[in-house]
C-alpha cells in the first residue's frame, strides 16, 4: 500500500476525531488550488499542507508505535511514557548486559536529513525510502515519511524548506550499549511504516490527552481584544504556534506558544519565577533579559507506565504545560491564559 494510500485512510480517521473533539475542521487529501481562510488569514497551498500534516500528527499516539513485540525482543521493559515533547515516545529496557537501559524513542515530528549529510544513508523498509544514520555505534536513527511530498506550487524561500522537511516525517532513535542498534531501529520502523495503514489515535489509548489533540494556534480565535494578530504563518510545528501581535501598549511583539510535557520536580526552588494567579490559572513568570516566559500547567500528571505505580513511574512523571513568550511579562501571561482556556475547554 503506497504513501498516499496510508494517508488518506489515517486522514479519514482523523477526521472523524477532530469532529467529535470541538477541533478546528481539517481539510483532508490534496491542498486545494483555492486559498482556505483559517484565523482571519488567507492559505496557500503550502499552508494547508502544512496545517494538515500537523493535525494528523496531533491525532496519533507515539506510543502506539512502540509495540509490545518489538520491544520484547530487545529486552524487559521497565519503563514507556511520553517523553517531553507530546509528539515522542520513550521506551527504556533491561537486557542485563550493561546497567544502564537500552532505548527505543520515537517522534512523530521530524525533517528530512539533509541531502548532502554524508552520514545518512537511503535505504528501503517495507517499500518506502527511509534514511538510516549509524555514525554512532551505539545509536541507530531512522527517518521515515508519514505523508507523500507536497506536490503543489512552492513560493517564497523558505516554503520548499517547510514542505520538504517539516511535520511530515517521523524518526525512530534506538541506543544499544552492547548490540546492533540499526538492526533493532529498522525492525521497529518496519511495524511503524506498516501501523500507518490504520495508525494508533490517541483517543481512548492509554495516553489519551484530550489536550494533545487540539491545535494551540486555535488561541488566535481567542486572544484579548485590543490585540491585532499582524503575521501567522502554521509553519511551526504541530505543538507550537508563533505570530506577530500588535496592540495600543505596544507594536510588532513576536509571540512564542509551545505546549510540552514537562517533568515535576518538587525540590526545585528557583528565584528568579513568580507565580501569580490569572484567569483562574496560576500562572509562573520569568522575566527574561529582552522578552518574559509564562508558564502553566494544564493536565494532570502523566505517569510513565499507566498500569504501574512504582519508583519509576513516580519519577518519569510529567504534566502537560503551556508555555507563552513575549516582550513583556503581562503580555505572556494573558497569551499564556488564552492558550489554556483553548487547551482545556
Amino acid at each position: 500500500m503506497t504513501l498516499r494510500r496510508n494517508w488518506l485512510l489515517a486522514a479519514t480517521a482523523l477526521a472523524l476525531t477532530v469532529s467529535t473533539s470541538g477541533c478546528a475542521a481539517v481539510v483532508l487529501g490534496n491542498a486545494s488550488p483555492a486559498s482556505q481562510n483559517r484565523y482571519g488569514f488567507e492559505m496557500s497551498e503550502v499552508d494547508q499542507y502544512l496545517s494538515e500534516s500537523a493535525a494528523f500528527v496531533r491525532s496519533l499516539d507515539p506510543c502506539g508505535f512502540l509495540t509490545e513485540d518489538d520491544l520484547a525482543a530487545l529486552g524487559t521493559l521497565v519503563q514507556l511514557r511520553p517523553d517531553g515533547e507530546l509528539s515522542q515516545c520513550t521506551a527504556e529496557l533491561a537486557t542485563g548486559r550493561s546497567s544502564a537501559p537500552d532505548s527505543v524513542t520515537i517522534d512523530l515530528d521530524s525533517y528530512q536529513p539533509l541531502a548532502e549529510d554524508s552520514d545518512v544513508e537511503q535505504v528501503t523498509i517495507g517499500g518506502v525510502q527511509v534514511y538510516v544514520n549509524d555514525s554512532s555505534g551505539d545509536l541507530c536513527r531512522i527517518t521515515f515519511p508519514l505523508r507523500e511530498k507536497f506536490d503543489g506550487a512552492i513560493e517564497g524561500p523558505m516554503e520548499s524548506f517547510h514542505t520538504e522537511s517539516g511535520r511530515s516525517y517521523a524518526m525512530i532513535d534506538v541506543y544499544r550499549a552492547d548490540g546492533d542498534a540499526c538492526t533493532a531501529a529498522k525492525s521497529v520502523a518496519e511495524t511503524a511504516l506498516r501501523l500507518l495503514d490504520d495508525p494508533p489515535l490517541r483517543a481512548g489509548s492509554k495516553y489519551d490527552l484530550p489536550l494533545a489533540a487540539k491545535d494551540p494556534c486555535a488561541v488566535l480565535g481567542r486572544l484579548p481584544e485590543t490585540w491585532t494578530v499582524d503575521r501567522w504563518s502554521p509553519a511551526a510545528d504541530p505543538y507550537r504556534c508563533n505570530f506577530t501581535v500588535s496592540s495600543a501598549a505596544f507594536e510588532d511583539n513576536f509571540a512564542m506558544l509551545d505546549v510540552a510535557l514537562t517533568y515535576v520536580d518538587g525540590d526545585v526552588d528557583s528565584t528568579d519565577r513568580e507565580t501569580v494567579r490569572q484567569g483562574g490559572y496560576s500562572v509562573e513568570t520569568r522575566d527574561l533579559d529582552s522578552s518574559c516566559l509564562a508558564d502553566i500547567v494544564v493536565g494532570n500528571p502523566v505517569l510513565g507506565m499507566p498500569e504501574k505505580d512504582d519508583s519509576a513511574a513516580r519519577y518519569a512523571r510529567t504534566v502537560p504545560t503551556v508555555s507563552a513568550m513575549m516582550d513583556d511579562c503581562d503580555s505572556a501571561a494573558a497569551l499564556a491564559v488564552a492558550a489554556a482556556d483553548v487547551l482545556t475547554g
